[in-house]
């Protein structure tokens, strides 16, 4: 075996010397139909303009640098798209030009998306912060900016000035024509996210380590999103407040709040897991800058549904600005604006009443410093005696229906591993209340505590075996949540856990180190499991199997997977560099042995991967073509 190893080795070796690549300098405007290969890297110098009319197609695993010294960008104008079509194994990747070990936050521009989506600027249309000459906004919610999968945007984002500031990924009056899914922010020298308008709909979505908030809600934006995901450095806030979630409606110079609430931001937040920078709630190791795990003000209508916002000094800050913006409580009043089915977890108790799981601040006032005890707030935790007359902020969360549950630290809940820096894992343990039911319904004579997650949620009371709930449930009935484009889960927050294993979609395909990474390469591959090299082994899902023969193959080969659940499969050749030689099957299978035929004529002789990706794990095995 250990000659074996050396071998492949040496031969892995020796195509990586002999993959000499280009680095192509894009500079100014892309104004026809362009095609980014794997077989070069791309160096983006200054603002970098798709112009409307052409389309930018990135293949997988393309590297893309932003340029520091001018601020690279790329940014797509109205009625242009970019394709940005990564997958888990080879995603593409956005990051600063900087060497390895030497980059920080703001290298770069980052990645901006400009729709003809509605936008409540009152001129219908606004333009793009932070420098770019292009525009945004217009009168179609279905607008169509293109596509991207499993792309990841590091070191971008830069905040020249408050409210001119561009980020790790900016959308700005996106329609909800454009498909966005599997894209990891990290390091964003501002927001991670940020939404100006528009409808755009997205899943699976990363924040890492970002400098001001993870994701940031403007300008009457009413997508929808689900699987969402917020990581904070303890150390690294911003001056303005740092929080998970941050929503507004109305600013200067768009339709006035006052007599508007057609044009609120109504945007929804479903199944994310929002951490921040507080391991103790006893604790003040982290920086004071960082503010709440949502706040909503001005106006917005925003809806957080079946989540999770745990480790935060505050957990809602509704803040009631000037009049001038509008109302936010009036949201609430009127059930525009709903908080359900959400776990608040590990809010600070550093300061005086505690916790402070929900804040009300008038006028804005103290919206930087909502844990400073004020007389627009109360005299403790449950006590909202002194809010005569304000109708909303106390039912927000505390109304038994709405099925919110609050605890006291965030290790109450039962993440694997929720505050490491370099591999967080955020699915919950098996006896964690998001997929473990403690003495949940009593009858026949004996609580009924058991809970299966493969299990759809049955609230069916008649016998013991139709039962089942978790300890926190999630809920899709609700206005904001019916919608079709929600998975229907059975857990809240980003994941789940089924009896297979974790279901950690953020395998693979993101990475928590990208200082470090050496991007030195052509076709970045995401780090794999070496079991095909016999060095170590990821187990796959229980009793699964995968074999390929015959094995060296001439002509043609059968790969065969052992499906456990019903679900998607997806299987690659490729070569040892990890680039896709050929797609052997994507899509859905059935339980059982599954087989899939695939040609080996035209693939020279030499040495392979077989890649299988099944029931949440990745198997790899080595194979070779002989003729």
């Amino acid at each position: 075996m250990k000659k074996v190893f050396l071998s492949i080795c040496l031969l892995a070796a020796a195509l990586s010397k002999s993959q000499a690549y280009s680095v192509v300098t894009v500079q100014d405007s892309i104004s026809t139909n362009t095609h980014w290969t794997c077989d070069k890297q791309y160096l983006l110098k200054g603002y970098v303009y798709i112009t409307a009319g052409a389309t930018l197609t990135i293949d997988s695993g393309v590297i893309i640098k932003g340029d520091k010294p001018t601020k690279g960008a790329l940014i797509v104008e109205r009625g242009a798209k970019l394709n940005a079509m990564g997958t888990v194994h080879h995603p593409i990747v956005f990051t600063s030009n900087q060497p390895a070990g030497s980059r920080s936050y703001g290298d770069w521009g980052g990645v901006i998306l400009c729709g003809k989506s509605i936008v409540n600027w009152s001129a219908g249309q606004a333009q793009v912060e932070g420098g770019p000459r292009s525009f945004y906004g217009g009168t179609d919610p279905n607008d169509n900016s293109g596509e991207m999968h499993f792309v990841r945007i590091e070191f971008g984002g830069i905040a020249f000035s408050p409210n001119n500031e561009v980020n790790g990924l900016t959308f700005c009056g996106v329609g909800n024509g454009t498909q966005i899914d599997h894209i990891q922010v990290s390091y964003s020298g501002d927001d991670s996210y940020e939404y100006f308008g528009g409808t755009v709909n997205a899943k699976y979505l990363v924040a890492a380590n970002g400098w001001d908030d993870d994701f940031d809600t403007d300008n009457g934006y009413s997508g929808m999103n689900q699987f969402i995901v917020g990581l904070r450095d303890p150390y690294a806030a911003d001056q303005s407040g740092s929080k998970a979630l941050e929503s507004d409606s109305y600013l200067g110079g768009t339709i006035s709040g006052t007599s508007d609430t057609l044009h609120a931001t109504k945007c929804i937040f479903s199944n994310a897991t929002l951490m921040g920078p507080i391991v103790n709630p006893s604790s003040t190791a982290y920086d004071a800058q960082y503010v709440a795990g949502a706040h909503i003000r001005r106006g917005s209508s925003i809806s957080i549904v079946n989540s999770i916002l745990a480790g935060w000094p505050c957990g809602v800050l509704i803040d009631e600005s000037s009049s001038a913006y509008g109302s936010t409580i009036a949201n609430i009043s009127y059930g525009g604006m709903q908080f359900r089915n959400n776990i608040i977890a590990g809010t600070s108790t550093n300061s005086t009443p505690n916790p402070k799981d929900v804040v009300f601040v008038a006028n804005g006032a103290r919206s930087l410093t909502p844990t400073t005890a004020n007389a627009d707030t109360t005299s403790s935790g449950t006590d909202w005696s002194s809010l005569a007359g304000v109708v909303g902020p106390k039912t927000f969360i505390a109304t038994p229906s709405f099925g919110n549950k609050t605890y006291g630290t965030v290790s109450a809940i039962q993440l694997n591993n929720p505050f490491s820096a370099t591999n967080p894992n955020l699915c919950p343990n098996s006896t964690s209340p998001i997929v473990y039911a403690t003495k949940n319904f009593v009858s026949w004579g004996s609580a009924v505590d058991t809970y299966d997650p493969n299990l759809p949620i049955s609230y069916d009371t008649t016998s013991p075996a139709t039962y089942n709930v978790p300890g926190v449930p999630p809920n899709f009935s609700t206005t904001k949540a019916v919608d079709a484009f929600f998975t229907r889960t059975n857990y809240v927050g980003a994941f789940g856990r089924t009896s297979a294993g974790n279901d950690n979609w953020m395998s693979g395909w993101c990475e928590f180190d990208p200082l470090n990474e050496p991007y030195d390469t052509i076709c970045y591959t995401a780090p794999i499991d070496s079991s095909w090299l016999g060095v170590h082994s990821t187990p796959m899902a229980t009793s699964q199997i995968v074999k390929v023969f015959p094995n060296p193959a001439q002509e043609s080969a059968t790969v065969t997977v052992d499906v456990n659940h019903s679900g998607m499969v997806k299987v690659d050749l490729l070569d040892l560099s990890g680039k896709v030689v050929t797609n052997i099957f994507h899509g859905a299978a059935a339980p059982g042995t599954q087989s899939y035929n695939f040609n080996t004529a035209d693939i020279a002789n030499g040495m392979y991967i077989i890649s299988v990706m099944s029931d949440g794990k990745h198997k790899i095995i080595r194979f070779a073509v002989a003729k």
